[in-house]
């Protein structure tokens, strides 16, 4: 379903205007295996975001990266990401798509192919894509410290609404722990491939000064949780919620 940009921009309510942007995705996606991530402000009639000031779009282009990791799966852009009359979006769809909407929106896709199930075989991804867990944590953590840093930039106040999910994912596989560790490599218990089509996690709200690495860390329990595994099994978090990427 194809909307106007004025009833895009005049939405001011956080549920329905997450109902449209899904619309969007899902059409553009059709039966493809995606992985995706928003953020949105509780309150949408806040924030007009001035798209002419150039730290926007660098930031965007250029997501915080507190540890330096010179490549990994973070939420960079693939360039370019070009001005639209809502805000910035990059054209290419199934490689790190961004979309930011003025109204402090943000969304990013990537494709769950070879990229997102790393070094898994091709012929076994087609039945069982394995959830590569730098993907699944990478992604998650790179997104909300780069929302965390947007947020400072626009000034916006109140609290944020962020939401993950996977699409079209129905037998796909996800090992516990780091994919250097024994218990990667040879599991204890069975790995049961996913009997869920869609997992469309519940929105999560958060406070307007949330931390970046603890929040990314509730936002990737969903899907650990859903596949049977405990705290404990979620790599790359210390005690505290902090990430070491």
């Amino acid at each position: 379903m194809e909307y106007d940009i004025a009833e895009i921009l005049d939405v001011r309510e956080t549920a329905p205007f997450l109902r449209m942007m899904q619309e969007i995705f899902e059409e553009r996606i059709g039966t493809q295996r995606f992985f995706r991530i928003t953020a949105t402000p509780v309150d949408l009639g806040q924030t007009s975001a001035d798209l002419e000031n150039p730290a926007l779009l660098a930031l965007l282009m250029d997501p915080p990266n507190p540890h330096g990791r010179p490549v990994g799966w973070s939420t960079k852009p693939l360039p370019p990401l070009k001005r639209t009359s809502t805000g910035f979006e990059n054209e290419r769809v199934d490689y790190h798509h961004l979309k930011f909407i003025m109204n402090g929106h943000l969304e990013f896709w990537t494709a769950i192919n070879g990229y997102f199930c790393w070094q898994q075989d091709p012929t076994d991804m087609k039945e069982h894509p394995r959830l590569y867990p730098y993907a699944v944590v990478e992604h998650p953590l790179s997104f909300v410290r780069l929302y965390r840093a947007l947020a400072d930039l626009l000034d916006i106040r109140g609290e944020i609404t962020f939401q993950m999910q996977y699409l079209n994912v129905h037998g796909a596989i996800l090992l516990p722990y780091t994919p250097e560790s024994i218990g990667f490599i040879m599991p204890m218990e069975p790995v049961k491939p996913l009997q869920r089509n869609r997992l469309v996690f519940p929105a999560k709200r958060f406070a307007e000064g949330f931390d970046p690495d603890r929040t990314a860390l509730e936002i990737v329990k969903d899907l650990y949780y859903e596949f049977g595994y405990n705290r404990e099994h979620i790599p790359f978090f210390d005690q505290a919620g902090q990430s070491i990427l």
